[in-house]
C-alpha cells in the first residue's frame, strides 16, 4: 500500500525506487483525505492544479477503508507505541493499521513509520 509521502514524492520530482513497487498498488481512504486536504489548502492555482494531479492518478484504484480489524489493529499499534515511549501522527497510524490489517506493506518515504520497528507493525518498505 503506498503512503500519502510516495504520491507527494511523485508529484514534486523527488526520485522513487520503482523496482520495490509491487505490481498492484492500493491506498487507504486516509491517503484520499490527505491529498484532498491538500487541494483544499494550495496557494495558488497551479499548486492546487498539481494537487489534483495527483488526486486524480489514483483514481482508478479502490481505497482500502477503516474497518472493525483496522480499528483493531490501530488500538493495538497505539498501546504499543505508547508502552515503549515512541508516538507516530495519527494519519501514519491509520495507514499503518488499514495496511496491517490487509496483510499490505506500507510504500513510503516517511522515516516516521520507523517507530514501529519491532511493535508488530506492518512490514515498511523504504522506497
Amino acid at each position: 500500500m503506498i503512503d500519502t509521502s510516495v504520491l507527494i514524492a511523485r508529484e514534486s520530482g523527488r526520485p522513487l525506487n520503482a523496482a520495490l513497487f509491487p505490481e498492484e498498488l492500493t491506498v487507504s481512504v486516509i491517503t484520499i483525505a490527505e491529498l484532498t486536504a491538500s487541494v483544499h489548502a494550495a496557494a495558488t492555482t497551479d499548486i492546487r492544479a498539481r494537487r489534483l494531479a495527483t488526486l486524480d492518478s489514483i483514481s482508478s484504484l479502490e481505497p482500502l477503508p477503516v474497518d472493525a480489524v483496522a480499528a483493531r489493529e490501530w488500538a493495538r499499534l497505539r498501546y504499543r507505541l505508547a508502552e515503549a515511549g515512541r508516538r507516530l501522527n495519527v494519519n501514519d497510524l491509520w495507514i499503518a493499521s488499514i495496511a496491517l490489517a490487509h496483510g499490505l506493506p506500507v510504500l513510503t518515504q516517511d522515516s516516521d513509520f520507523d517507530v514501529l520497528g519491532g511493535l508488530g507493525g506492518p512490514e515498511v518498505i523504504a522506497v
